[in-house]
């Protein structure tokens, strides 16, 4: 299957960091990537038109971040499901708070909201620490970035959701930095912001990605769901969708900030290309053997 590896330093640009954030993207055995095939997987900038990253390795193209995501996701599901639901008990805990007290439209609306973009960028924190590491040095600076960052998208969320979608960039990136060791607590949000305009086609085109799923999950669940209720139905599609989609937001920015920062590199699964060729040489082999079999039983 396919696999995400470290990208190739340029001079003097290594660091810890770098190579913490590759820690848990090695091949499945756990092993190095093989010299050979890592040159045969990352060609020269010469010989792959399109954007360049920092170390001038040629940019993967924006599927590759989903197929990544989808292949993690898939691969630790509960993992990243329970994840998912721990961080969710901010939102379902505001929402179940804000209906039992009588409080304001708008003060009701802005709990909300800020419980649901704390949630979601823990997550963002969580899904990146897990392969950076170190996460207990960065604490601190960690939870600050978190903090600023929910606040951040309550007040546009608050104004109008749709502004939070918009600028959704400015509250994925910066927990990313953080969790990678590059900027740690308001630092974070200014790195998270130059991040999304070095790179403003790839992030909002990662955001049509989401977009996309998100609407074709929620509206298969919606169907799938039309005995409930109407307004038990659209709670229930909304949770389920916030479960699925939450953690391959996370995965899908988390390896698009890698691949603009050279820290990560999705390889064209190398190892999947060996496994069929293997098979195929196989399959050559049995069918070789069992024509010569049928030439002895034939004489011919």
């Amino acid at each position: 299957m396919g696999i995400l590896r470290r990208s190739r330093p340029a001079e003097g640009s290594a660091g810890p960091a770098a190579d913490e954030l590759a820690a848990d993207e090695l091949v499945s055995d756990g092993s190095e990537p093989d010299p050979d095939e890592l040159d045969a997987a990352t060609p020269e900038a010469d010989e792959v038109e399109g954007p360049v990253g920092p170390t001038g390795r040629p940019l993967h193209p924006i599927g590759a971040y989903f197929e990544a995501a989808f292949r993690r996701f898939g691969i630790n599901f509960g993992g990243y499901l329970l994840y998912t639901a721990a961080c969710g008990l901010l939102p379902l805990g505001a929402a179940l708070g804000v209906s039992a007290v009588a409080w304001p439209e708008s003060l009701e609306l802005f709990v909300f909201f800020l419980a649901f973009t704390l949630g979601n960028v823990l997550l963002i924190a969580l899904t990146t620490a897990l392969v950076s590491g170190g996460a207990r040095d960065r604490l601190r600076p960690l939870i600050v970035t978190c903090a600023a960052t929910g606040l951040l998208g309550a007040v546009l969320a608050t104004f109008h959701p749709v502004i939070a979608v918009v600028f959704y960039p400015l509250i994925v990136f910066p927990p990313i930095a953080a969790a990678s060791g590059d900027a740690a607590g308001l630092q974070a949000i200014l790195v998270g912001a130059a991040t999304a305009k070095r790179w403003f086609r790839r992030t909002y085109a990662c955001m049509l990605g989401i977009a996309i799923v998100s609407v074709s999950v929620w509206f298969g669940f919606t169907i799938l769901l039309s005995p409930l209720e109407d307004e038990l139905q659209k709670r229930v599609a909304f949770i389920i969708t916030a479960l699925l989609v939450w953690p391959v937001s996370a995965l899908v920015f988390r390896n698009l900030y890698g691949d603009v920062t050279g820290r990560l590199v999705i390889n064209a699964s190398p190892k999947e290309d060996q496994r069929r060729k293997e098979i195929m040489r196989r399959r050559r082999a049995k069918a070789k053997r069992n024509r010569e079999r049928i030439k002895k039983v034939t004489g011919e």
